[in-house]
């Protein structure tokens, strides 16, 4: 996985002759991660639909070092870009190492199925992300914070240059987001290019080198984090009042981090939930 470059230029999307998504431009380079946030209905998962192939885009491009992504040529696309869906429930009970394996179908030839190599290939990605003690268990039996590693480790078997990860964490546990958080940081270092969506603006802080806040009626925008999560940007997106904060914490590298506080309540103005009732 060298470096690389992802551009989309000027992407429209929708459903039925209606664009969801208007003039998402962006680039992303091999190791940045770039968050997606923003409110419920306002296109994430239809650009993420329309990046990964899966409707159509109405206007626009994507391309890779220059070159158009042909989604109708799966094993080049594979190789590309990797998914990693919100949920996943598979619909026969199998085995945690035959789901990551599955992985590799995607660049194989289907008549012949995976190739011996890809079998040893789920063991070193099993122990890469920390669960490799879920090898032989049944996938449906597993906690979502392990199944998020298992998908993360199904989607690297493409061995993809850029991952999409639509909404990695949600309905996971606190300590569950910060496992995969920090795979995700992980992933960067090793060169892989990733775009996750999230409804958390710390996870911006946290493990993002880009962010675009996509709501409605704003232009869509990307630039650094400490640019784009900002508390004027929060505020028209989610419509709640918001303070940005940094914090001395001496025991991170940096020293300082920044956090995102929703004020529901305040001396001057009461919580909005009381306001509507």
């Amino acid at each position: 996985m060298g470096g690389m470059r992802m551009e989309a230029r000027e992407v429209r999307a929708g459903y039925r002759g209606r664009d969801v998504v208007r003039d998402v431009s962006f680039t992303l380079d091999s190791g940045e991660v770039l968050c997606l946030l923003g409110p419920n209905g306002v296109g994430k998962t239809t650009l993420f639909k329309s990046l990964l192939g899966f409707i159509p885009l109405t206007a626009g491009s994507l391309t890779v070092d220059g070159r158009p992504v042909n989604h109708r040529d799966r094993k080049a696309t594979a190789s590309l870009i990797g998914y990693v869906p919100q949920v996943h429930e598979p619909p026969f009970p199998f085995v945690v190492h035959d789901v990551v394996v599955m992985g590799s179908i995607s660049r194989a030839d289907p008549l012949s199925g995976p190739p011996r190599r890809a079998f040893e290939e789920a063991d070193s990605l099993l122990e890469l992300l920390g669960v490799g003690y879920l090898r032989d268990r049944v996938y449906t039996e597993i906690s979502g914070g392990e199944r998020q590693m298992v998908l993360i480790a199904r989607a690297l078997m493409q061995n993809p240059s850029f991952l999409m990860m639509d909404e990695p964490t949600s309905n996971l546990d606190f300590g569950n987001q910060m496992r995969v958080l920090a795979q995700v940081c992980a992933l960067a270092r090793r060169g892989v290019g990733v775009i996750m969506t999230s409804h958390f603006p710390d996870h911006a802080f946290l493990c993002c080198d880009k962010a675009a806040v996509m709501s409605r009626g704003e232009p869509f925008r990307v630039a650094s984090v400490d640019e784009i999560v900002t508390e004027g940007t929060l505020e028209r997106a989610y419509g709640i009042p918001v303070k940005v904060a940094s914090i001395d914490v001496p025991e991170h590298p940096d020293g300082r981090v920044t956090t995102c506080v929703p004020l529901l309540k305040t001396k001057e103005r009461p919580c909005p939930c009381e306001a509507a009732g």
